[in-house]
């Protein structure tokens, strides 16, 4: 008998398993691919605390949690060209914090954003001017605002009065028709 240690043919076989082996191994222990996802926390305290807040106060309107510009915003259509993925992405994995809905039209009323340390000024005014070239009224309430009914009243009074944006008089009308 031929010796087989030592040979090519035996450091071949050794090296093809070692590689399966490793394969192997890398799909049991999770090591091959991206890593697998893991809860996060939906709202934070003082999110949740807001929602609360909100939802108190405009009773008669649904209010969404986190939700992603790419529901709220699409990419316009122009002759001549076609639409990418960049121009979808400038705005699709931002989210709102709230967005209030009217229950009887559906039509969106407001995007509601609670500033924290992470809002940058020149970032929200980019953001906000996008929103509003798309129909929408955006209601900032400060990160020192405590979630109180009062304060988020007192935030939300654009929406509260009828002088205020389109989002308002939509509010204003459906309030009426409740009375």
């Amino acid at each position: 008998m031929s010796q087989i240690t030592g040979s090519p043919m035996a450091l071949l076989v050794f090296i093809v398993c070692a590689l399966a082996l490793l394969g192997l191994l890398k799909n049991t222990l999770g090591l091959g691919g991206p890593p697998a996802p893991v809860a996060k926390r939906f709202l934070t305290d003082r999110e949740l605390a807001m929602l609360v807040a909100i939802e108190r106060i405009l009773p008669a309107h649904r209010v969404h949690a986190q939700v992603a510009m790419g529901a709220l915003l699409q990419v316009p259509r122009r002759i001549g060209r076609k639409v990418s993925h960049a121009d979808r992405n400038s705005f699709s994995q931002k989210i709102a914090d709230f967005v209030v809905q009217d229950r009887t039209s559906g039509a969106i009323v407001a995007l509601i954003e609670v500033d924290d340390y992470s809002h940058n000024a020149v970032r929200d005014a980019v953001r906000d001017a996008m929103t509003a070239r798309a129909g929408y009224t955006t209601i900032r309430i400060p990160g020192r605002t405590t979630p109180t009914l009062s304060n988020v009243r007192q935030a939300l009074a654009p929406l509260l009065h009828p002088e205020g944006s389109p989002g308002a008089v939509a509010i204003a009308e459906r309030q009426a028709s409740h009375a």
